[in-house]
């Protein structure tokens, strides 16, 4: 999870002077008053803790947190640190002088972007305005998906934050994702090539990708650009804003808040596609948009559903067959089997609670975004605090940065629908004249 370079670099700094030892993260499972243990490396749990009380802080719920499932943020001496940096981030005048000045660069790098509303291939951008996961590479997929069946020839870039490889990615140069995850490739970059089926081109410097992207390409209707929306010098044809059933949390900018830019006086996007909030907000909790502002954002605007979620053996993901069951089925499955979960994903712990929902309960490790656990020390640890694990459940992102392993591994994808009327505004977007 990419939340903001500003705030993180900041805390990583301050980490590196605070000595934790013995970090470690609780692996959840079916008791609650008897957790084992896992040990893990101390800056990966430090760092998914404080990007957990960043999100908390940003998108305050007001609500208690689930019964069956445990803080992510450690208590002690490392939960009273990351209790000071957050506040020192998004309270103090520091935090508060600093998200004026991002602020401020924000809005001049907004007004310098490049609409070219005849530009051929036209560039679509799919973003948001919060830092943080908001289902933008699903959404990516779902779009590519919808676009390649109505016969249009689709091209994706994305940023590849996470990996240390760019340009383009060709999977069937690697005998699995794991393969191409451990040769540098992002999980992301890894996800989109392997489900959408589209050539894809990696690259921080999202004009670099674009060039070579035409290079390699001659014959493209469309390029979907997973992010880039603040991207000044990625010119596009296109904007789509996606903003999740969090809203848009306190309205600050980084790192006192979680936008990438302000809301106000903001040039607007194309469209907007809004998730509805899963349960009603409570007094005081105005995170989601106005009218007012949905009006200011785009010029056309959505509501969507939240997605579901759907169920694959690992094996018959990698081998291409299409054989996702629905959690109730899933839940009947894996009745009486003692789960390991893993979710290095933004919104991890919401994902924990969904499942526990549907009576399905592991104990979850959250190792973070980008970064993989050591399952065999995982499994092992269990085993001696004597709960073996009988089988794994981990989000599609997470299946990616894992080779063979000794148990059945169940993968977690999100059920995105491609809505019909963006569809037809970008089939009229690429099947329009061409300029000379």
């Amino acid at each position: 999870m990419q939340l903001g370079k500003q705030a993180l670099s900041a805390l990583d700094s301050s980490r590196k002077k605070t000595k934790t030892p013995g970090e470690s993260t609780k692996v959840l499972g079916r008791s609650s008053d008897s957790p084992a243990t896992v040990q893990q490396t101390a800056p990966a749990t430090f760092r998914s803790s404080l990007e957990q009380a960043l999100l908390a802080a940003w998108f305050p719920s007001g609500g208690e947190p689930s019964a069956k499932h445990h803080s992510l943020v450690p208590r002690g001496a490392v939960g009273a640190v990351i209790g000071a940096l957050v506040w020192l981030v998004t309270r103090s005048w520091l935090g508060l002088a600093a998200a004026q000045a991002v602020e401020r660069l924000a809005s001049k790098r907004r007004a310098g972007i490049t609409i070219k509303q005849d530009q051929r291939p036209p560039v679509v951008i799919v973003g948001n305005l919060v830092a943080g996961g908001s289902g933008k590479t699903p959404l990516v997929i779902a779009l590519a998906k919808a676009l390649r069946q109505r016969g249009l020839r689709i091209a994706i870039l994305c940023s590849g934050y996470g990996g240390k490889l760019e340009g383009q990615l060709l999977t069937d140069h690697y005998a699995s994702p794991f393969d191409a995850w451990r040769a540098g490739w992002s999980d992301e970059a890894v996800l989109l090539a392997i489900e959408s089926a589209c050539p894809l081109f990696v690259g921080r410097d999202r004009s670099a990708a674009l060039a070579l992207c035409l290079s390699r390409q001659a014959q493209l209707d469309l390029i979907l650009s997973d992010d880039g929306l603040q991207h000044r010098g990625l010119e596009r044809a296109y904007e789509i804003l996606l903003v999740d059933s969090r809203g848009l949390g306190n309205r600050r900018c980084l790192p006192a808040g979680p936008l990438r830019e302000p809301v106000r006086n903001r040039k607007p996007s194309d469209y907007l596609l809004l998730r509805k909030p899963s349960a009603r907000p409570k007094p005081g909790q105005d995170f989601m948009l106005s009218k007012i502002e949905i009006n200011a954002l785009a010029r056309s605007s959505q509501w969507l559903p939240e997605p579901g979620l759907v169920v694959m053996d690992r094996r018959d993901w990698l081998a291409g067959r299409a054989d996702a069951i629905t959690l109730t089925q899933f839940a009947e499955r894996v009745c009486g089997a003692n789960l390991l979960g893993v979710a290095g994903i933004a919104q991890a712990e919401a994902l924990a609670n969904a499942l526990a929902e549907q009576g399905i309960e592991a104990h979850w490790q959250f190792p973070g975004d980008h970064r993989a656990l050591d399952l065999d020390g995982v499994l092992a640890t269990a085993s001696a605090c004597g709960q073996a694990i009988d089988a794994i459940v981990m989000t599609a992102k997470d299946a990616v940065k894992y080779g063979d392993l000794p148990l059945t591994v169940y993968v977690l994808f999100q059920t995105h629908s491609a809505p019909e009327p963006l569809c037809l505004a970008l089939e009229h977007i690429a099947r329009g004249p061409s300029t000379s």
